[in-house]
């Protein structure tokens, strides 16, 4: 006999599960006819996992996701040579690469344990792709404004995440 405080799995998940995928495919399928989503494949698996991780509450989610975000960025930034014309496109990959990483402690922090080991990482691959950047003549006084928009984000973002923390 089952006691009273024991729950019984219910199919509800699995169907709330099932009916989200479906959509998810259904789109993707209906968006691949006008936009070629195979450079968008490993971001989009990125973002499913930061998602994941971010409701779960899970950093094991959360780390793989970061990881594909910013080779996704990178892929899309290699793909769309615009954004940066004339810059080495392997310093741009690791710009990307890095923001992923960047991400994993930003999001960590946000919904679980701060990790702060990915700054590691990402400021190694941040240092070597800003290097490259600079050095391979790449960048003109205008792509800085892509840099300030950059910080300013990033310092917006902190200080929201900073009023989460604070007591009183």
């Amino acid at each position: 006999m089952d006691s009273p405080t024991e729950t019984k799995p219910t199919r509800r998940g699995g169907a709330l599960l099932a009916g989200i995928l479906l959509v998810v495919i259904g789109t993707v399928v209906l968006l691949q006819t006008w936009i070629d989503l195979g450079h968008f494949l490993v971001l989009l698996l990125g973002l499913a996992f930061l998602a994941w991780g971010c409701l779960a509450r899970r950093t094991g989610l959360l780390i793989p996701g970061g990881v594909l975000t910013g080779i996704g960025l990178g892929v899309l930034a290699d793909s769309a040579s615009r954004i940066l014309p004339g810059a080495d496109p392997n310093g741009l990959f690791l710009l990307c690469f890095a923001a992923g990483w960047f991400l994993i402690l930003l999001l960590s922090a946000l919904f679980t344990c701060a990790q702060w080991w990915a700054l590691i990482p990402g400021g190694i691959m941040a240092a070597l792709g800003g290097v490259l950047i600079l050095t391979r003549g790449g960048l003109r006084w205008q792509d800085l404004n892509l840099v300030y928009a950059g910080l300013l984000i990033a310092a917006g973002v902190a200080l929201l995440a900073s009023r989460g923390y604070k007591k009183g």
